[in-house]
């Protein structure tokens, strides 16, 4: 099986935060929007997405949509209050763009200012990490927790 090709970048826009988003419908695909420091690596968004079509997929699901979805698993909270506020985007500041689909990436692409591949080194990875509650510093940690969280669900 071919890995899935995830949109994964860092960016900035003109539009509002819901005017992006309304760009996309749920039949185009996931597009979501992180706050750019909740968010430690690829592997973070990559196993949050992997959590959420999983949880759907067992009919668990606490929200509509798939995006949705996945910023709870990133954030590790069940409320969608605290999963905006811990890892959504906010305005006027730098954030990190998902899509699992080129449609929908392609209807936000164009809105965006200045995308860069997100892809942080080693260090700032750990760093993140800690940041976001887990000790170690270690993508695996984090990731053992946003799997924890799933199960908990």
């Amino acid at each position: 099986m071919a890995a899935e090709k995830h949109f994964i970048a860092v960016a900035s826009s003109k539009l509002g935060i819901n005017e992006l988003l309304d760009r996309v419908s749920d039949r185009d695909g996931v597009i979501q929007l992180f706050d750019g420091g909740a968010i430690a690596c690829r592997e973070h968004l990559e196993f949050s997405y992997l959590n959420a079509v999983r949880i759907q997929e067992r009919g668990e699901s606490r929200t509509k949509s798939l995006s949705m979805e996945m910023l709870l698993c990133a954030a590790m909270t069940s409320q969608i209050g605290d999963a905006i506020k811990r890892a959504g985007a906010k305005p006027g500041r730098p954030f990190i763009v998902f899509s699992d689909s080129a449609k929908a990436y392609s209807k936000v692409s164009g809105h965006l200012v200045k995308p860069a591949e997100f892809d942080p080194g080693k260090r700032e990875k750990e760093a993140r990490v800690r940041r976001l509650g887990i000790a170690s510093g270690k993508v695996e940690d984090l990731i053992q927790e946003i799997a924890i969280h799933a199960l908990d669900r």
